[in-house]
C-alpha cells in the first residue's frame, strides 16, 4: 500500500484551519470592540467617582454631571414612500431633478429614481417631453357613449278576422 505524501496532508490541513483561523479572528475583533466599548464606559464612570468624591469632600461645586453620550448605531428602517402621492405632487411636466428636490422622494438615489420613472413609464403614467424631462400623460377620456337609439316600436299585432262561415256539408 502506497503512503500518501506529508505535504498534501499539511495542505489539507492548512485549508481547514485556514477556515478556523478565519472565524477565530473574527471572534477576536468583536471581543476587542467589546473590550473597548467597556474600558471607555468605565472611564467614564471613574470620572464620575473622583468628581463625587471631590463633591463630598468639599474641594469643588457640585454641577449637573454631563450626560453620558453613547454612541448608539441607529438601525432606521427606511419608511415606504407612497409614490402614487409623490406622482400627483409632481407638476405637469418635471425633470429628474424636480423629483430630486421632492421632500420624500429627494432621499431616494438616483438609480432608484429611475426605476420608479421606468415604472410610471411602463404604466404609461408618463412620456419623455420633447422639451426634456418628462410630462405627465394625462387621463384618456372614457370614449363617449352615444345615447342608445330607442327601439322601434313594435309592429303592430294583426288583428284577427272574424272566421268566415264554413259551407256546411249538404248530405243527401
Amino acid at each position: 500500500m502506497a503512503r500518501r505524501s506529508s505535504g498534501r496532508i499539511l495542505a489539507a490541513l492548512e485549508g481547514k484551519l485556514g477556515g478556523i483561523r478565519r472565524e477565530v479572528s473574527k471572534v477576536l475583533r468583536g471581543l476587542k470592540r467589546e473590550i473597548a466599548r467597556r474600558e471607555a464606559d468605565l472611564a467614564s464612570v471613574k470620572a464620575e467617582f473622583a468628581r463625587g468624591m471631590e463633591i463630598l469632600q468639599g474641594r469643588a461645586k457640585a454641577r449637573p454631571a454631563p450626560a453620558r453620550r453613547r454612541a448608539r448605531r441607529r438601525l432606521r428602517r427606511a419608511r415606504r414612500v407612497n409614490w402614487k402621492a409623490v406622482f400627483a405632487s409632481l407638476p405637469a411636466r418635471f425633470t429628474l431633478k424636480t423629483l430630486g428636490r421632492h421632500p420624500v422622494a429627494g432621499k431616494r438615489s438616483k438609480p432608484q429614481l429611475y426605476a420608479i420613472l421606468s415604472r410610471w413609464k411602463k404604466d404609461r403614467l408618463l412620456a419623455r417631453d420633447s422639451a426634456g424631462g418628462y410630462r405627465k400623460v394625462t387621463a384618456k377620456a372614457k370614449a363617449r357613449r352615444t345615447p342608445r337609439r330607442a327601439r322601434p316600436a313594435p309592429a303592430p299585432k294583426p288583428v284577427p278576422r272574424p272566421a268566415a262561415p264554413r259551407p256546411e256539408a249538404t248530405g243527401t
